[in-house]
């Protein structure tokens, strides 16, 4: 007889699956699986999660059991060194899990998460969602505030010679330095017949590098290859100093030189006058005279400006009855004949005192106050060798007080209407503005003018182009070297600007004896001053002007009667289509 097969709990088919245990560790893993999947699925169906399943995962302790006894243990001793992190689980939430997913979104597209009290405002209002914040963001967001640049769309006017000129750009210039045929024969004809080759109905070739050779050329006399007649210098030591003493020494070369430099002043100063030539300069040894047209600056009458001055020069003027004013003198006076004390010298002033006696029959006011004073110190018992020594003093004072400004910008002369045809003929027939030492003796002074005039000789600028850098960055460099007249710098602005070269500066060396051209402004006196900026533009001027060479933009920028508009220009940079200077 067979005994009976007997199956043990363990081995029982039926309780197979039930053999398979689970560790407590696997059990809890499968609990957070669910709970995240509860969480995950309400934020998507935007249900209110019920917090209460969620804090199971924390209350819910499943019983170990022990394999080696028959009881179970039903709580698992607390470990004191957990106790902080068994805190912080607890304090978990829902709502923590979904704002710290909300915030690595934020994190992610680089937006700035919104703090708790508009996120309570917004759950109050409609759910929680980050498209709903996203939206409300967008709708807050606000434009921030552009600062305006800064500049000006007008160029200065600058009345200062310059002997350089660099402009750079970070981009490359429209042109190059080699000129083709065409290109050059344009340039010339545009210059000498004052036409704009820009316009689109010319002829002539209107590429950028026929209208820069157009803007580098100038007019002068006289014109002697062998010296240098710009600038001027009295001191200044030429390589061919032997050749040139044959001017001095031969009389009929002198006089040829200065008969056709008269003919030569002569005809530019007549073109000023019509209102065919806008300006012209006189370059001499000693000093630089600018003659303006009537129109120049809003002022309607021809005027001229002369520096630097000495007091025996201004006497000279004095006794030519030419009236002038001194605009960079802190107690200018205007200057009116005879009336003029301050040109009084010490030899005239000693003689005067001395044979105050002998002529009594052509004593004048002024010496019979001086012989009132001179009775008052005698009636005082004076000696006559004191009231001489007294005098001479006095004279000697205002003398030193009158030349402190001499061969100094103060020392800036201004004449306008009749009294610059008088300072016309002043220098034409003026022997010192002729040098008799150094290497440009027997030279008469230098005629620089933007048109053409009897005797002229047609001047280029010199031009180089170059690759320099800076900073470690490229820029692309334009140079150019010669008489440099005011017209050049806003041409050649002009025309980088039309070449759509967005940023470019420029850098002038000027000729500094010529800086008070600019300082003086429009060389008015007060209120005439006051009132020339006040008033709108002289449209007879301009009109006045229309055949002088210049075209419709420059002859707008030279005829401004705003004196603000003069300054001295060292550096212009040119950005964000506007102009700023230094």
């Amino acid at each position: 007889m067979s005994k009976p097969i007997l199956h043990s709990p363990m081995t029982d088919p039926e309780n197979l699956h039930a053999s398979e245990w689970k560790r407590p560790d696997q059990v809890m893993q499968l609990h957070r699986l669910k709970v995240k999947k509860r969480a995950l699925q309400a934020r998507i169906n935007n249900i209110p999660i019920n917090r209460e399943i969620l804090q199971l995962e924390s209350t819910f302790v499943p019983k170990k059991c022990n394999l080696n006894s028959s009881n179970y243990v039903t709580e698992k001793r607390k470990n004191p060194f957990a106790q902080e992190e068994t805190n912080k689980r607890i304090a978990i939430s829902s709502s923590d899990l979904e704002t710290s997913s909300d915030n690595t979104l934020f994190e992610l597209l680089k937006i700035q998460a919104p703090k708790k009290e508009t996120v309570e405002n917004s759950i109050a209002d409609s759910p929680l969602t980050f498209c709903n914040v996203l939206s409300k963001l967008e709708g807050n967001k606000t434009v921030p505030n552009l600062e305006t640049p800064k500049g000006e769309k007008y160029i200065p006017v600058d009345w200062t010679l310059k002997t350089k000129m660099r402009f750079m750009s970070p981009k490359p210039f429209p042109w190059n330095s080699k000129l083709k045929t065409s290109e050059e024969a344009s340039g010339t004809t545009g210059f000498v017949r004052c036409l704009d080759i820009s316009e689109q109905h010319s002829t002539l070739d209107t590429s950028p590098n026929a209208r820069l050779h157009k803007c580098c050329l100038t007019w002068q006399h006289p014109s002697l290859p062998w010296l240098e007649l710009f600038p001027r210098s009295a001191g200044k030591v030429g390589a061919n100093l032997t050749s040139n003493l044959s001017i001095m020494n031969n009389v009929l070369v002198r006089d040829a030189l200065y008969k056709d430099w008269s003919e030569s002043f002569r005809s530019l100063f007549h073109l000023l006058r019509a209102q065919q030539c806008p300006y012209f300069y006189v370059c001499a040894n000693n000093f630089t005279v600018l003659f303006r047209a009537g129109g120049i600056c809003g002022i309607s009458e021809a005027h001229a400006f002369l520096t630097p001055t000495t007091r025996g020069f201004r006497q000279l003027l004095k006794q030519e009855e030419i009236e002038y004013s001194m605009p960079l003198s802190k107690d200018f006076k205007r200057r009116s004949g005879t009336t003029d004390s301050g040109c009084e010298t010490l030899d005239s002033t000693t003689s005067c005192s001395t044979t105050q006696s002998k002529n009594v029959e052509n004593e004048t006011p002024e010496d019979d106050e001086d012989e009132t004073q001179d009775e008052w110190l005698q009636s005082l018992g004076v000696e006559n060798s004191e009231i001489l020594r007294i005098s001479n003093s006095q004279v000697r004072m205002t003398l030193e007080k009158e030349t402190e400004v001499d061969n100094l910008k103060h020392s800036l002369i201004f004449v306008k209407g009749v009294e610059a045809q008088g300072l016309f003929n002043f220098l034409i027939n003026c022997k010192s503005a002729i040098t008799i030492t150094g290497p440009l003796a027997g030279v008469p002074p230098t005629l620089l003018a933007p048109i053409a005039f009897h005797g002229a000789t047609l001047k280029p600028i010199k031009v180089k182009e170059s690759i320099v850098r800076v900073e470690n960055e490229r820029y692309f460099s334009l140079e150019l070297k010669g008489a440099l007249l005011p017209h050049v710098l806003p041409s050649l602005c002009s025309l980088m600007k039309s070449s759509q070269l967005e940023q470019f500066s420029a850098s002038c060396a000027q000729l500094y004896t010529t800086t008070p051209f600019s300082a003086a402004k429009d060389g008015l006196e007060g209120t005439e001053s006051e009132n020339a900026t006040k008033k709108p533009p002289n449209v007879f001027g301009k009109e006045n002007l229309s055949d002088c060479g210049f075209n419709d933009e420059l002859l707008k920028h030279f005829c401004s009667p705003d004196s603000t508009h003069i300054q001295i220009l060292e550096n212009i940079k040119f950005s964000n289509n506007l102009y700023t200077w230094s």
